[in-house]
C-alpha cells in the first residue's frame, strides 16, 4: 500500500460457466446416456454362443429353426447355452429343453447320443412350440428385454 492507494481483491474471471464447466456437463452427459443405452441393451443373445460352439445341420432346420448339433447331453447343451447367454426362462418338457429369450427361442432336444439345438426367431419358435409354451404361460409376443423390479413389483 504504497503513495496512499488501495488494492482491490482479484475479480473472478468470467462469472458465466467456462470450458471446464462444459467439459464436466458433457462427459457427466455422456456417461448418463451411455448407462440408459447399456441398461436398455439385450446382450442375451444366444445366437453367437450357438454358432461358435457347436455344429450346423442345415438338414435338420425345421419350423423356421436353424440345427446345430453337439455330442453332449440336453441337458448339458441347454446349461452352456444358458452359462454363455442367459435365458430369461428355461423349462423342460419330455427331454427337451427350451430357453426362452426376448428375440429368440433355443430348443435342445435328444439327437443321436447327443443334441440337436434349434435356434429360433422368437416367433417362429413359439409358432413351433405353441402346445408346451401355451401350458406355460409363455407369451405369443416377445418378452420386452427390461424385467421391471421397481417399487411395488412385487419380486
Amino acid at each position: 500500500m504504497t503513495n496512499g492507494q488501495q488494492q482491490h481483491p482479484p475479480t473472478p474471471a468470467s462469472r458465466g460457466m467456462n470450458w471446464k464447466h462444459w467439459t464436466a456437463i458433457i462427459v457427466v452427459l455422456a456417461l448418463c446416456c451411455g448407462g440408459v443405452f447399456l441398461m436398455n441393451s439385450n446382450f442375451n443373445n444366444p445366437t453367437g454362443t450357438i454358432r461358435d460352439h457347436y455344429d450346423r445341420a442345415a438338414h435338420l432346420d425345421e419350423g423356421g429353426g436353424r440345427a446345430y448339433t453337439s455330442s453332449l447331453s440336453p441337458a448339458t447343451v441347454a446349461d452352456q447355452i444358458d452359462d454363455d447367454a442367459e435365458a430369461r426362462e428355461e423349462r423342460s418338457n419330455g427331454g427337451v429343453y427350451y430357453l426362452q429369450y426376448s428375440k429368440h427361442i433355443v430348443a435342445v432336444s435328444p439327437y443321436q447320443g447327443g443334441s440337436k439345438i434349434l435356434l429360433h426367431d422368437y416367433r417362429s419358435g413359439y409358432n413351433h412350440y405353441s402346445s408346451v409354451f401355451i401350458l406355460w404361460g409363455w407369451s405369443s409376443s416377445p418378452p420386452s428385454p427390461f424385467r421391471g423390479g421397481g417399487p411395488g413389483s412385487g419380486k
